[in-house]
């Protein structure tokens, strides 16, 4: 009764289920862009990448503005330190997966590498994943659906960890003459493995949801 009563004074136009759909929307095409850049090399990989400052530049557009609308607004769908966070969130899903494009840019990183593309497959993966949990949001009507999502995010995360800590191991054994390399992957990998940390926030916040109005 509680969720009903709620509903009542949500806004009509439900402004801030569209912004965080569009928001939603980049970060998966985002995330693609970045994985089928991953499967190229040479020049044809930087021309795949340079999508991903476009989309970048939405989704702070997007994180803006609904910033904006969460100090206009006095009644909101879901608390406002939530919708707060999971803004935030979302909005560091892009800009790492962008920051790891414009790194390999500036390192002319050329060269195909399986655990960056896994990883990247991992990520994409969590996501659309987020999407889903998003998406679900609108109306609370299956919230099995929303925490479901939820649990492949996590599940996604550990298995990032897991190609991390392979992947640095086999760098630093496979490289122990070539300092310069250790310290360009390790830096790669990083905002990679940081990207799949900011999924598995967004997820936490909207389980922290999911409790709360469940």
């Amino acid at each position: 009764m509680a969720f009903s009563f709620l509903k009542l004074f949500q806004p009509k136009d439900k402004i801030f289920h569209n912004l965080f759909e569009q928001t939603a929307d980049i970060a998966v095409k985002t995330s693609e862009v970045f994985l089928q850049a991953m499967k190229e090399t040479g020049e044809k990989r930087f021309e795949i990448l340079a999508q991903t400052g476009h989309l970048e530049h939405q989704a702070d557009d997007l994180a803006h503005n609904l910033y904006v609308e969460l100090s206009k607004n006095f009644i909101t769908p879901f608390d406002r330190e939530d919708i707060h966070e999971l803004a935030a969130a979302m909005d560091d899903v892009v800009d790492y997966i962008d920051e790891v494009g414009n790194k390999m840019k500036n390192y002319d990183f050329t060269e195909f590498n399986e655990h960056v593309l896994k990883i990247a497959e991992l990520n994409n993966d969590s996501v659309k994943e987020l999407r889903n949990a998003i998406f679900g949001l609108r109306d609370m009507k299956n919230l099995h659906k929303v925490t479901d999502s939820c649990l492949k995010v996590h599940g996604y995360e550990s298995k990032v960890d897991l190609l991390y800590n392979q992947a640095m191991g086999e760098l630093v054994r496979n490289n122990k003459d070539n300092p310069v390399k250790i310290i360009v992957m390790k830096d790669l990998y990083e905002e990679l493995e940081l990207a799949s940390d900011k999924c598995q926030d967004a997820s936490n916040v909207i389980e922290s949801i999911v409790i709360k109005y469940s």
